[in-house]
């Protein structure tokens, strides 16, 4: 999905700032930082840069368009973390991978978008080169490293939009207490795996969730 050419802002009262492409992506970025994507709207982002919702026709067709727009926004915000000689390259591209979930967690629901798309614009393909090269390094195959590439962007959007949802309940740790209480009490008939290992189940904090999945992941990928 290219970009299309720059529109000439037709502001020019000195009052107001020239509309932008920019400008409007900074807009919605902040919309959905402090309401989410379900709140966003182009009648809210036209509010933001002060014009009308037709305005922002000239840069984005659709609502659709610009979140692919704020998504890619988003993923050129990811740090990239490069091998040295204290990490290899499954430490850089975890940390990648950490970097890519916690990008997206202060974007709710943008996560979301994400896992309903596939991202072909400069920012995903930024992401997409550094990886590839990682594994390029490691000696993965590219037919491994192309198909993990996928997989790693569903895990990161994924994690990202659970993490939102974790943030969003009021108490997650009285939810914990609620769910190991649950699996205690499992009938240790029918269950007795659940009840002895409700603990197990319910002590590892997010972090440590996610990064035994990026551990999992990592490994599959090596084959």
């Amino acid at each position: 999905m290219a970009s299309p050419a720059e529109p000439v802002s037709r502001r020019t009262r000195p009052a107001k700032d020239p509309l932008s492409r920019q400008s409007i992506l900074d807009a919605a970025m902040t919309l959905i930082r402090e309401h989410g994507v379900n709140a966003v709207s182009l009648r809210h982002v036209a509010a933001q840069v002060e014009t009308g919702p037709a305005s922002l026709y000239a840069y984005f067709g659709n609502r659709d368009i610009l979140l692919a727009h704020v998504l890619d926004a988003a993923y050129s915000h990811v740090q990239l973390v490069d091998t040295d000689d204290e990490r290899d390259w499954r430490e850089a591209l975890a940390a990648t991978i950490v970097h890519t979930i916690e990008t997206l967690a202060e974007y709710p629901g943008l996560g979301a978008v994400a896992l309903g798309s596939i991202p072909v614009l400069p920012g995903a393909l930024r992401l997409a080169e550094h990886e590839l090269a990682l594994m390029e390094a490691g000696g993965v195959s590219a037919e491994r490293a192309t198909l993990a590439i996928d997989l790693i962007a569903q895990f990161a959007a994924s994690a990202a939009v659970e993490r939102n949802v974790r943030l969003g309940r009021d108490d997650s740790s009285s939810e914990r207490g609620r769910v190991r209480a649950a699996y205690e009490r499992a009938d240790m008939e029918r269950f007795p795996r659940v009840a002895r290992s409700a603990s197990l189940l319910t002590d590892p904090d997010d972090s440590a969730r996610r990064d035994f999945s990026i551990e999992v992941l990592l490994r599959g990928i090596e084959g």
